[in-house]
């Protein structure tokens, strides 16, 4: 089972070369894109069914639901053509990209549909592998790299760039709590991160 989740990850994200992104996300329960304003709801179940093939197992059911929780904050709060920061003295004003979110849950709806259509069942009902067989088909039309969640052309590997960018990845990564992003005070500043585990 770990074997086929690393070859799982190195097919999809053997697609990846850098991760590089940003934080958040509550379910909000509803089962279809539906546009609130500016925010398109992700399919929740659909989502959770895909974390689960694609975080790691590491983090058990509660750190993936708060995960994938965060990713939805997140993707609420996206502002699609928003002005981005520059450097002093470049007048070049850039924007970002488009809203990705009604393509990701469009992509969420397919990966529904396809289930219903070979298996007879929905996504949330079939293992892991079998979850991760119909990613694989369309992770490998998704193009190559895991960089900012926001230009993912998947929600697949929305999720991942958004987890892999997060505070828990790094402390997985290290086995150690770095906390990074964290304020801390500069007391114990030069002692190494405490294990996970809690052990020094």
């Amino acid at each position: 089972m770990a074997e086929s989740r690393r070859s799982f990850l190195k097919q999809s994200a053997a697609t990846v070369a850098a991760v590089s992104l940003t934080r958040c996300a509550p379910g909000t329960g509803r089962e279809a894109a539906e546009i609130d304003g500016d925010i398109v709801a992700l399919p929740s179940e659909t989502l959770r069914s895909v974390a689960e093939a694609v975080l790691p197992d590491e983090l058990g059911s509660e750190g993936r639901e708060r995960a994938v929780r965060a990713f939805e904050r997140w993707s609420e709060g996206l502002e699609p053509v928003a002005e981005l920061g520059h450097p002093y003295l470049v007048p070049e004003i850039r924007y970002s990209g488009p809203d990705p979110r009604p393509g990701w849950a469009a992509q969420l709806q397919a990966l529904e549909k396809e289930c219903t259509s070979r298996h007879g069942v929905s996504l949330s009902d079939i293992d892991v592998p079998g979850r991760r067989k119909l990613l694989a088909r369309s992770l490998g039309q998704a193009g190559p790299g895991l960089g900012a969640p926001e230009n993912a052309n998947h929600v697949a590997l929305a999720l991942m760039a958004h987890f892999f960018d997060s505070p828990t990845a790094t402390d997985l990564c290290y086995g150690r709590a770095i906390r990074k992003e964290l304020c801390r005070t500069l007391e114990g500043a030069e002692d190494e991160p405490p294990t996970l585990g809690g052990a020094p």
